[in-house]
């Protein structure tokens, strides 16, 4: 489980990589159903969670530019296609991205970086593919993150994702 620190006051609550990646697109599809906040009825982000297959399956294709910064190094930034949304990124977290797509990059590749680590990711699981299209200036990509669901004392459902970077 690769613990990350959510921003103090933010708008991301999860404490591991994987379930930050699922909460930020969720909360991203969310925001894309509102037409006060997605007025040009945008569908970047796509998520489906299958109870069948114990899978959320994600996918997604963002405006974003590369940058070449000061020291001569590439960063890609991400396009903010909503329209207040309302995101916060919080102090002293993990991800430093004011923007929800930003931020959406910032996790992705953060991931991407551990299923490559042999010792954050012993058992070699490639459940994320994520890139950069210059030529079409979009960061895009798809997940298939495994799950498991149980009831809270409620009897409500809680989708509960498989923690499997250390």
């Amino acid at each position: 489980m690769t613990t990350i620190t959510p921003g103090t006051g933010g708008t991301l609550k999860s404490v591991k990589a994987e379930n930050a990646l699922v909460e930020l697109v969720t909360f991203l599809k969310n925001a894309q159903t509102d037409l006060t906040i997605n007025p040009n009825k945008f569908n970047y982000v796509t998520i489906d969670y299958n109870v069948n297959t114990g899978s959320v399956s994600i996918s997604f294709n963002i405006p974003a530019n590369s940058v070449i910064t000061a020291t001569g190094n590439l960063q890609i930034v991400g396009g903010e296609y909503l329209t207040n949304l309302g995101f916060i990124i919080g102090d002293n977290g993990t991800f430093k991205n004011t923007t929800a797509a930003g931020c959406l990059i910032e996790i992705a590749s953060f991931i991407q970086s551990k299923e490559s680590d042999i010792v954050a990711n012993p058992n070699g699981n490639n459940y994320t593919n994520f890139n950069y299209d210059g030529d079409n200036a979009i960061f895009g990509g798809t997940a298939t993150i495994p799950f498991t669901v149980s009831i809270d004392a409620n009897g409500k459902p809680l989708i509960n994702v498989t923690e499997y970077l250390l």
